[in-house]
């Protein structure tokens, strides 16, 4: 039988409870105490025992060697991401930009993906101290722009942390460097017109799945998870100046995968409100809702289960109308930019507007005081502009 060896720094053994460990060490904590044993119980399997007890060493042994790249990674950084993404979980809400109090599902499998497919691969196995820039610009060159942002932001974050634990003098990845300009081009970043919507667009998804979706999104404004997210419970008719609003309350949105959102858990935390769509595309929509009623489905683009249809089954559809329609194609995004351009020559306050978006307009006032309800923003449509006439001149222009 091979004799056992001692570790090296500490000692990892079962717990009396079963699925823990409990782990003894040497160290000063700074605490007062000095030198001295510590104790600590962790759950999990002995490789989780391990992996803690590296992170300790690194915190507090007196030898204190420099970490590689890929164990200050999972001794200082990914526990706290896993701390974020844990606390979302927990409490599903948007938090405020650059926040480190918790991250959304999305954004942390992106943080995962970046490590795993473009951090970890090179730098792994490279020691904190051992970094260089040349080498770093190098590593560079051979991305896109924005994978390069997020590649070079997740070294420098965890170079960071070496830092602050004391391995490394600087962050050469904080330096200034020469960013890829390449890119994978997804969208030309164009819009559509008010014209183009109503003449082309829409006639080309009137009665597919995504048609709601899109009404939404190119009449109203909605993100493109918001537009998919509405129920049948939530689009509702108000009059304002003898027209005709449809009106769709968004609490909610829905992934890629058609997974709903826990209520108010959106892009940000101005993202939850009311969005209006004016006539005569308000008549269509409120036409929709009556048809899924009248079908027993309760969600305004169900896909016949009672359910939501996904993201990407929306994209999809809308691809395959505007092909087969011989518009030109777009991202479905692309929509809410088109609406937010042709809007703001209807005369709205530009407060209200941001309201509309989603956004909070940077003010104080914007911030906290401006309430724009449902209400207000179908008086301020009516107010603006003559709907009716509008559609008279957008039907000329279609039937010529």
């Amino acid at each position: 039988m091979p004799r056992k060896t001692r570790a090296s720094w500490g000692s990892n053994k079962p717990a009396r409870r079963k699925g823990y460990r409990t782990l003894r060490y040497w160290a000063d904590l700074h605490d007062g105490r000095g030198y001295m044993r510590h104790t600590m119980t962790v759950e999990g399997s002995k490789r989780d025992g391990d992996r803690k007890l590296a992170e300790l060493r690194l915190l507090h042994g007196e030898d204190k060697p420099v970490p590689t790249i890929a164990q200050a990674w999972d001794s200082l950084l990914l526990p706290e991401y896993n701390a974020m993404h844990q606390s979302y979980l927990e409490n599903p809400r948007p938090s405020k930009r650059g926040s480190r109090e918790s991250v959304k599902t999305s954004t942390y499998d992106q943080v995962m993906s970046t490590w795993r497919v473009h951090v970890g691969p090179r730098w792994g196995d490279v020691y904190a101290d051992a970094v260089k820039y040349s080498d770093i610009q190098e590593w560079l060159d051979g991305m896109t722009e924005q994978v390069g942002k997020r590649a070079l932001t997740q070294l420098s974050l965890i170079l960071d942390k070496c830092m602050i634990n004391e391995f490394i003098d600087k962050n050469v990845a904080s330096y200034k460097y020469r960013m890829p300009t390449k890119a994978k081009k997804h969208d030309d970043g164009g819009v559509w017109s008010l014209e183009e919507i109503h003449s082309e667009i829409l006639p080309a998804v009137k009665g597919s799945p995504c048609e709601a979706a899109i009404i939404l999104s190119a009449i109203a404004g909605c993100r493109t998870g918001e537009a998919v997210a509405p129920m049948l419970s939530e689009v509702y008719k108000m009059e304002a100046n003898g027209m005709t609003f449809a009106c769709a309350d968004i609490p909610r949105q829905v992934d890629n995968e058609g997974r709903i959102s826990s209520e108010n858990d959106l892009k940000n935390e101005w993202s939850p409100r009311s969005v209006v769509v004016p006539p005569p595309w308000s008549i269509r929509l409120l036409e929709i809702r009556d048809e899924l009623e009248a079908n027993g489905l309760q969600w305004l683009s169900d896909k016949g289960t009672c359910e939501p249809m996904s993201q990407r089954t929306i994209r999809r559809d809308f691809n395959k109308c505007l092909k087969k329609a011989k518009v030109e194609p777009r991202q479905f995004r692309a929509l809410r930019r088109s609406w937010r351009t042709w809007i703001s020559s209807k005369g709205i306050n530009d407060k209200i507007l941001e309201k509309m978006m989603g956004h909070s307009d940077g003010t104080t006032t914007g911030r906290y005081y401006l309430k724009a309800d449902v209400k207000i923003i179908v008086e301020e449509m009516a107010r603006a502009c003559d709907w009716g006439e509008l559609a008279t001149r957008l039907d000329d222009v279609r039937d010529k």
